[in-house]
């Protein structure tokens, strides 16, 4: 009996002991890579993009999964991209203890390096932030991939206070698991989004393979995962040349220029232009007319038109865009509409603006306009766009015959500027109106490829406005192309479809809609709707998640004082990327017959009426699509190698 007290006294204290030990040495914890493609519910571990119900793999994909994908192969990680390019990956840390909480944890990256010589651009590294979906988008109840946690604000981690020796007073942002703030139910996992931007010139990456590893480390002990990043022997545009867009009234020119600055550089960073309309100099009354005095406006966009707000002069470093100027301004003109909103200038109702002191009026703030602006924007790089927000998307004949009076305008006078009008406009109102309009950005509840062909034909600029899929025409309610509970792979779709198409580029609406609020609630837009030409008997009130909500703002969560990205921006932004280079393999080939084959192995015929109802639209597989992106950069590479 004494033998066996002692012994079972032995076996205790090595189990007390044995609890004493840092939380990995028993597998309390463990870290895997995602690749950037796919979402993960922090709560439950499961990969959200394989709920979709049209989610299929294709022939020689797997299954992504935290032991294994195809940027991980449960030892190592494995990037390629181009220079000039944004190329990323998640980490994911596991806490496989039930009511145990990871404190104090150290995520780090070294910059990637080969033979010894770093890449000066440091790895960026974001938290991801989840919100809980409570309830499918309206009208989504198939697409919807369901209830639960979906990540997607991106936290710098300049933000978290993860290093215990720079925190003064009080802690508000520790690095916990499960997360201090963010307080997911049942939270199983930490997820963090890394950044890496390839610098654009050759003798700053030379082509190759280079090599770094994320470490982790928790209660003194240390993790690390390997990561391979091999560098194509191409660059990407700096420029933005697909010039994609989002627009939101008011929102920019609403901010301090603070704020205005970390906007605009943080979307010039992600290769999507900015559009707000509602910039305007004060416009003053004297016995000639209207005059308009520039100085302030000169003073805060100035900046912007140069391209210096994306030099180190403003804090931008090592970046797409760099030096370069926005893609696009919309000048501050509008009408009286549908909005009800004021003209600007004002000539009031449609009734009396065509008379001929209110024509003038409107005339003169044009030319105006126009001379100033013409030493200030470069055309050739910067679109001046024209977009009349009293008449947006509106259908009916006396809007018509105002788009082509108002479009016949400043064809005369600012033939610079391009019309742009927005909408589902059948063929009957282009007849009318589209030899007066430069612009279109047609929505696709009733994109017609066909039909639309003949007006890009005649030189027409079309860009894909709207809602990417369709389970009824009730989706076709607003003209964001995003929401949190649909397919990543959407995002990304946009400019894939644009190439299949030809377009110009494409639009979506809102930057930032809802940007405080996101943070807690996904619900982004919510409002009854019981009549109208968009009603629907089936839905009188709508709630989306995540619509138009691309950004997050600051000062809302404890410590994060500016503005955070969503993953849905960065599927956008590798969008962006993926067109430059099917843009590259076309000037390479001399044709685009290689390039448009393997879009149309992606993208099938989405968007118009043959789309309703129609979920197949392309392919749902992620890796299909990184695979694709890795064709074409082998392909790229292969013929930069034969020149």
């Amino acid at each position: 009996m004494p033998k066996l007290l002692h012994f079972l006294s032995i076996a205790f204290f090595f189990a007390l002991a044995a609890g004493c030990q840092p939380a990995d040495k028993q597998g309390a914890w463990s870290l895997a890579v995602l690749p950037s493609s796919v979402r993960l519910n922090p709560a439950t571990n499961e990969i959200i993009e394989t709920r979709f119900a049209g989610y299929k793999k294709a022939p020689g994909s797997e299954t992504p999964s935290l032991r294994k994908n195809w940027v991980y192969d449960g030892a190592k990680a494995t990037l390629r991209g181009a220079r000039g390019e944004y190329v990323s990956f998640q980490l994911v840390v596991s806490n496989h203890t039930a009511d145990s909480v990871l404190k104090a944890i150290q995520i780090s990256l070294p910059s990637f390096s080969k033979n010894g010589v770093q890449l000066n651009v440091a790895p960026e590294l974001f938290l991801e932030w989840a919100v809980e979906v409570k309830a499918p988008s309206t009208g989504y109840p198939k697409a919807s991939l369901g209830k639960g946690w979906y990540p997607d604000a991106l936290i710098p981690m300049q933000y978290v206070q993860a290093d215990s020796s720079a925190v003064h007073g009080r802690w508000v942002y520790p690095l916990w698991l499960p997360d201090f703030n963010n307080r997911i139910d049942d939270q199983q996992s930490l997820v963090v989004w890394v950044d890496q931007f390839i610098p654009f010139e050759g003798e700053k990456a030379p082509a190759g393979e280079y090599t770094s590893a994320i470490a982790v480390t928790i209660g003194g002990h240390t993790q690390e995962i390997p990561v391979t990043l091999h560098v194509w022997d191409f660059a990407l545009p700096n420029s933005n040349e697909l010039k994609a867009s989002l627009q939101q009234e008011g929102f920019l020119s609403s901010m301090n220029e603070k704020q205005e600055l970390e906007y605009y550089q943080l979307f010039k960073r992600n290769r999507i232009a900015l559009m707000d309309p509602t910039y305007k100099p004060v416009m003053q009354e004297g016995p000639k007319g209207i005059s308009l005095d520039w100085k302030a406006l000169d003073e805060r966009l100035n900046k912007y038109f140069t391209g210096k707000a994306f030099t180190e002069e403003y804090g931008y470093r090592n970046g797409p865009g760099y030096g370069e100027p926005i893609e696009t301004f919309v000048l501050p003109f509008d009408v009286h509409g549908k909005h009800g909103e004021l003209g600007w200038p004002e000539t009031g109702s449609p009734a009396v603006e065509r008379n001929p002191e209110n024509k003038s009026r409107y005339v003169k703030a044009i030319q105006q306009v126009r001379e100033h602006l013409k030493g200030v924007i470069d055309p050739q790089k910067t679109d001046i766009t024209v977009y009349l927000n009293g008449l947006d998307e509106s259908y009916n004949q006396e809007a018509y015959t105002r788009m082509i009076y108002y479009g016949q305008l400043f064809r005369e006078f600012y033939p610079e500027a391009y019309y742009r009008i927005d909408g589902a406009y059948d063929e009957s109102a282009m007849e009318q109106v589209h030899s007066s309009i430069s612009s279109w950005a047609s929505h696709t509840i009733n994109y017609d490829p066909e039909k639309v062909g003949k007006y890009q034909e005649a030189g027409l600029k079309v860009w894909l406005y709207g809602p990417m899929v369709y389970e009824g025409k009730v989706n076709s309610w607003v003209g964001s192309s995003s929401f949190t509970d649909l397919p990543l792979l959407n995002d990304r779709a946009i400019s894939w479809a644009s190439w299949k198409y030809k377009t110009r580029s494409w639009l979506s609406w809102g930057i930032g809609v809802n940007g405080k609020g996101g943070w807690y609630d996904p619900e982004s837009w919510k409002d009854e709707y019981k009549e109208g030409s968009d009603s629907d008997p089936d839905y009188t009130y709508k709630k989306l998640n995540g619509s138009s909500l691309m950004v997050y703002s600051g000062d809302v969560v404890p410590h994060v004082s500016g503005p955070c990205p969503s993953i849905r921006l960065k599927a956008m932004r590798d969008g962006v990327q993926e067109y430059e280079y099917l843009r590259l393999l076309q000037q390479l080939d001399g044709n685009s017959t290689r390039a448009d084959s393997i879009v149309n192995t992606i993208i099938k015929k989405p968007f118009g009426e043959q789309s309703i109802g129609n979920l197949d639209v392309w392919s749902y597989d992620p890796q299909e699509w990184d695979n694709a992106r890795l064709l074409l950069g082998r392909l790229i590479s292969d013929k930069v190698q034969q020149r």
